[in-house]
């Protein structure tokens, strides 16, 4: 059985689309007729085009107005995302407009003269599911207005409701639902950016009082229980934080006056708006771009305003960043690693300089640890590329230009130093609720990378194909051990404390995670997994966590926590640093000499057995890809821009490389047939760098 039915969002992107198609249309017909016609082509069939053209022009009006009955439609339709219209409604726009309109007329007299009469909720609430009326009301009611009516409300001594909070509460929710719609049509048409200079305007034309200014706290307690337009979302907090404002001071100063007003009007107007902006992953990730330095300050005790004061402030600010970063990902993935990078290479900064023991507000581990959670596979890209000595670690100061171009943009995801990993890793870890995301993370990708050695190593394989899994699961390791020994020396907390609250954690994760499927090597299940929220908001990858041994992954106070420390193959953990990437590439590059073949020095017929079950992407994560045979043509393919080679076929200064180049040439570097010509000669002359460091018995030193 069918269904009738308006999907909101949907119908707002599909009118977009038909919208500027026909607007693209006409004016390519008007410009190939006129075109046409001055060598005496038949335009006939132009004209035919510019009627369809017209055709769907004609739709665009009644269209939109579903889409604004849709808008304001509360009553969900049985198939989810979905409501029904009052059809009866839809060719009444413009009466519904001047209806409003009329209404909003008359209440703006009443309320400038201080009367606030019950019939003013009613209306709104009787036409709330027509988001046209609710334009013409708010229209003609203005931000003034609104913003009295609002002050009105707030007022412990209001007639309407000393006696009765909860009529109080009622009508506030009738103003959030209906000015929320009126904020997603009021400015309809616009691009982003002009609907934020309109909004700002919109602000600016509320001002009252003695000293004549807008007054974000009076418009704030009308968020809750709405939904707002992004834009408006956006607007709003920018005009906030906007210290360069010229009545700034004046207009934030009631922001924090909190218990000063009844209902919400007594609550703490930062935490209203970053819960609101929060809502919004999409408003979230542009008003921290709008606002990154002043996001940046706002994570330190530096000052005498804090946005950790209350705590209810804070963990709204950082849920907001949050979506900025990580929920905003699926949605918009350029602006979420955008928000992501900057994080990374501020906090880095931070750690180096000055006020390096001022460690970030409270919470802001999770934030961290959700965003390494969510980044997993450029964290571990990182780590262990052969080519992760070249990634982009910033400048003096962050330049978004110069991180951008250091990008691949063939490759999904941030491509930083280990160095600004390294350093998010750290202030994480100080957390015992970070350290136990994280060493559950680290503890599954060394058990994966185990199963994969053990799957692998086997007859049919060629020998050295494999090795460069030891190489990984070493780096790793090394990684994470040198910086948990790092966090455990940063402590605000007793260490024994630290270890016990950890490993609680670590054992309510492996709870948490039982029945969840399993994710690829290297954190392969990791994209677009949210994750259990576990206490505030941390989020754990339960597809990597999954198989954890819960009595194989607890810390100890004598090596916090070196249970992940274990000797690895063939690469030791003791001897990796930052040149091992320089060692590697030399010994690959010479397989690649000028004037011969490519294939003249490289191992022929290279074969993994044990994969046969896998499919090709999960080969191709784990580097067990056997079909190109280390053939680096096959790794430039037909796109010129990832061609790392040399006219005469030997690899060129990795220095030089473009992003794309050099993942390419990474990749090369990590073909089976490649690693198994490579790895011995390169393990044994690094090996060979700690041999003064060995015990007396031949054993490695701990």
């Amino acid at each position: 059985m069918g269904f009738s039915g308006i999907n909101p969002d949907k119908l707002a992107k599909t009118i977009s689309s038909l919208d500027s198609d026909q607007k693209e249309l006409r004016g390519s017909v008007s410009w190939i007729k006129s075109s046409f016609g001055q060598y005496g082509i038949d335009t006939e069939p132009l004209v035919q085009l510019g009627g369809i053209a017209s055709w769907a022009e004609d739709q665009l009006p009644g269209l939109r107005r579903r889409l604004h009955l849709s808008i304001a439609e509360h009553t969900q339709y049985g198939v989810k995302g979905y409501v029904r219209i009052d059809e009866a409604k839809v060719g009444a726009a413009k009466q519904s407009v001047a209806d409003g309109k009329k209404a909003g007329e008359k209440w703006k007299d009443q309320i400038e003269k201080g009367d606030i009469s019950p019939e003013v909720f009613a209306t709104l609430t009787a036409n709330s599911a027509d988001a046209d009326y609710l334009k013409g009301f708010y229209d003609a009611l203005g931000p003034q207005a609104l913003s009295m009516l609002s002050l009105s409300m707030g007022d412990h001594m209001n007639e309407r409701y000393k006696d009765d909070p909860k009529q109080r509460e009622e009508d506030r929710k009738v103003l959030a639902d209906t000015f929320g719609t009126y904020t997603r049509v009021a400015f309809e048409g616009k691009t982003a950016k002009q609907k934020q200079k309109a909004w700002n305007d919109w602000f600016s034309e509320g001002a009252i009082g003695p000293r004549d200014v807008f007054r974000p706290d009076l418009l704030i307690p009308l968020l809750p229980g709405g939904k707002q337009d992004k834009d408006f979302l956006v607007a709003l907090g920018d005009r906030v934080v906007d210290s360069k404002g010229k009545n700034h001071t004046s207009e934030v100063e009631w922001m924090g006056q909190s218990g000063l007003n009844a209902g919400e009007w007594g609550k703490d107007a930062y935490t209203q708006l970053f819960s609101a902006i929060g809502a919004d992953h999409q408003a979230s990730g542009e008003w921290m771009d709008h606002n990154r330095d002043w996001v940046n300050t706002s994570l330190y005790h530096t000052g005498p305003w804090q946005v950790d004061q209350p705590k209810e402030r804070g963990q709204a600010f950082l849920k907001l960043l949050n979506g900025a970063t990580v929920s905003l990902r699926d949605e918009n993935p350029r602006l979420a690693e955008k928000n992501t990078a900057f994080l990374l290479y501020e906090n880095a900064q931070h750690r180096k300089g000055d006020l390096k023991s001022v460690h970030p507000i409270d919470g802001t581990a999770q934030l961290y640890t959700n965003i390494i959670t969510e980044y997993w596979k450029d964290l571990e890209m990182s780590v262990t590329s052969p080519v992760s000595n070249s990634l982009w670690s910033g400048d003096k100061k962050w330049d978004y230009a110069s991180f951008l171009k250091a990008q691949d943009g063939s490759r999904p995801g941030i491509e930083v130093s280990q160095d600004l990993w390294s350093e998010m890793l750290v202030e994480a870890g100080r957390d015992p609720k970070g350290a136990g995301v994280i060493g559950g993370l680290f503890q599954a990708y060394d058990q994966q990378m185990i199963r994969g050695e053990n799957n692998t190593h086997q007859d049919g394989t060629t020998d050295d194909a494999v090795r460069y899994l030891s190489a990984r699961k070493g780096l790793m390791q090394h990684f994470y051990y040198e910086n948990m020994r790092t966090s455990s020396k940063e402590l605000d907390m007793d260490l024994d404390k630290w270890v016990e609250d950890t490993n609680a954690f670590r054992d309510g994760l492996i709870d948490n995670a039982v029945g969840a499927a399993a994710g690829g090597m290297g954190g392969a299940g990791l994209a677009g997994v949210k994750g259990a929220v576990i206490g505030t908001a941390y989020s754990t990858a339960q597809d990597l966590l999954t198989g954890w041994i819960k009595d194989g992954v607890h810390v100890d106070k004598s090596d916090a926590p070196g249970e992940l420390r274990k000797q690895i193959k063939d690469v030791k953990a003791a001897e990796i640093d930052s040149s091992w990437q320089a060692s590697y590439q030399d010994q690959a590059n010479d397989l690649l000499r000028k004037g011969e073949k490519w294939d003249a020095h490289l191992p022929h017929d290279v074969r993994i057995a044990g994969t046969e079950g896998m499919t090709d992407a999960e080969r191709e994560e784990m580097g067990l890809d056997t079909s190109r045979q280390g053939d680096p043509h096959k790794y430039i393919g037909s796109d010129p821009a990832k061609n790392f080679l040399q006219a005469d076929g030997t690899v060129k200064d990795v220095d030089k490389m473009t992003p794309s180049q050099r993942q390419a040439y990474g990749d090369w570097l990590t073909d089976p047939a490649v690693v198994a010509k490579v790895y011995e000669p390169f393990a044994d002359g690094r090996n060979a760098w700690d041999w003064p460091g060995q015990t007396a018995d031949g054993g490695d030193d701990e």
